[in-house]
């Protein structure tokens, strides 16, 4: 198996483990976990917000780490920990285990997330590297399907169950994981790693910065709301509700590569340019135009955009050249943890100040939209200088 191909197959091991199932698996056990006592309506909220906030401390432990542990190591310790969460949450002891074991995800998942996809594109031959960022994000997609499609029915046996599945699920991920970083090398040498920060980070660096800031708001409002507008918004039965979020994990699952391909035959500025508008469009369109077409489209596009990270993990290592994209794309998952926040905050405060699902949703589309237009300024490389 060529080496690029086992790292990307270790980082989607992370991902699944991290944030497929360490992450996007509690929205569904919500409910369960409020209907049970296990957490109150307000602690449910505060163990989500944890998690978002641990994902920003752990981008900015990484350099840190990095200075005093091997990489792969640190990949492995963070799949064992992560593993150990989804364990962990099984028995019901309350708001302040629950909401410790959540921070800790977040803080692991955004280490897996910094040195897993920089390890891919690092060692991603030439014209493959949209292809195996692709590959490791699929991790994602598997824990998005796996939330909709698995832990609807495992929550009607119980939560230990949804948590007992999740944890069967990722013991799968950690092995693969495990077996994917043995005798991985280091990410570059360990003099050259303590300095870690080059000495400025350049212009389109910055420009995806920028752009993942936006892509992380554009996420909001179907991550919370898109479920409820489809059953409160336009009056369709929950079994529909359930559906269109069934689909949100199927274009995950498939978008991902797709979207790599693309970037791979068209460029990667073009991709991102692509990816973006075409996420604009599913965030914008369901509320002007909600037919059932559009609806399901919605569903499958937005469901497709782990392939965006993929596709902007590898234009930030063409965005460092030779050196490490450690230090940028560190700064790309804050800048996405820090958006989630304060855009969720916000966006939150708009629909219930106006009780309109239509602003909510044309904000997170015009924030795409940007996302798009920032995009399409970066500099040429590869096939984009066509």
């Amino acid at each position: 198996m060529p080496i690029w191909l086992r790292y990307a197959l270790g980082a989607q091991a992370g991902l699944l483990v991290g944030m497929g199932l360490g992450r996007f698996g509690y929205s569904p056990m919500i409910p369960a976990l409020i209907q049970s006592g296990t957490l109150a309506e307000a602690e449910a909220g505060y163990v989500g917000a944890l998690n978002l906030g641990g994902y920003v401390i752990g981008a900015l432990l990484t350099a840190r780490l990095r200075r005093r542990f091997h990489e792969a190591w640190i990949l492995r310790v963070c799949l064992a920990l992560a593993l150990l969460s989804l364990v962990a949450s099984i028995p019901p002891w309350g708001f302040i285990w629950l909401a410790f074991w959540r921070f800790l995800v977040g803080v692991i998942v955004a280490i897996m997330m910094v040195l897993g996809i920089a390890y891919v594109t690092r060692f991603a031959p030439p014209g493959r590297t949209a292809l195996a960022t692709s590959i490791a994000f699929t991790g994602v997609g598997m824990g998005i399907f796996f939330s909709a499609a698995g832990l609807p029915w495992l929550l009607e046996l119980g939560l230990a169950w949804a948590w007992g599945g999740s944890a069967m699920v990722g013991v799968l991920g950690a092995g693969m994981g495990f077996w994917a970083w043995a005798g991985a090398p280091r990410l570059e040498d360990p003099a050259n790693a303590a300095a870690d920060i080059p000495p400025r980070i350049p212009l389109d660096g910055k420009k995806l910065v920028a752009a993942q800031a936006m892509f992380s708001v554009g996420l909001i409002p179907h991550s919370i709301y898109w479920v409820d507008y489809v059953v409160r918004g336009l009056g369709a039965p929950m079994s529909e509700g359930a559906l269109q979020w069934s689909l949100v994990g199927l274009g995950a699952l498939l978008g991902t590569v797709l979207w790599g391909r693309v970037a791979d035959r068209i460029g990667l500025n073009a991709g991102l340019v692509a990816v973006f508008a075409a996420l604009s469009a599913s965030i914008i369109l369901p509320v002007l135009l909600p037919g059932a077409a559009i609806i399901i489209a919605s569903s499958l596009v937005f469901g497709s955009q782990p392939g965006s990270s993929a596709v902007i993990a590898g234009r930030a290592q063409q965005a460092m050249g030779a050196a490490s994209m450690v230090p940028l794309w560190r700064w790309m998952v804050v800048s996405v943890g820090t958006a989630q926040i304060v855009g969720g905050i916000g966006l939150v405060e708009l629909f219930n100040r106006t009780g309109d699902y239509r602003p909510v949703f044309l904000v997170g589309g015009v924030a795409m939209g940007i996302a798009a237009l920032l995009c399409a300024s970066l500099s040429p490389v590869g096939k984009d200088r066509r």
